[in-house]
């Protein structure tokens, strides 16, 4: 994970995180979405955590061929550590992390895991 900054096309500068993944070359979770958004909602859920499931997911799936968003998942103890990855269409080769969340569902994961990209 390294910390730097990026541009917006209004030229706004964003502070944000930029990880390595299996699938995905870039993928960016910018620092509002982290700090106002993810723990808030799921204190639980750590930067590290986040780098965890990227480098080494045990599942990306996809709801279906043609969307865009990309769900890695960790396998932690007894809940499944779940991002939501997607594609901005105004930047090219580069995915965000919408959110992350904990799940002990598995009739959720069914949903989501209809087309499985990659499986450990």
């Amino acid at each position: 994970m390294i910390e730097k900054f990026r541009f917006t096309k209004n030229g706004k500068k964003i502070k944000v995180f930029e990880f390595n993944s299996k699938l995905h070359e870039k993928i960016f979770l910018e620092e509002n979405q982290f700090c106002n958004h993810i723990s808030k909602k799921h204190p639980e859920i750590t930067l590290e955590s986040i780098k965890m499931t990227l480098d080494d997911p045990d599942i990306i799936s996809k709801q279906s061929r043609s969307k865009k968003e990309h769900f890695y998942q960790k396998f932690i103890e007894t809940n499944i550590l779940f991002i939501v990855v997607a594609a901005n269409h105004n930047v090219k080769n580069i995915r965000f992390v919408l959110t992350a969340y904990l799940v002990n569902d598995y009739k959720y994961l069914k949903d989501k895991n209809i087309h499985i990209v990659y499986k450990k």
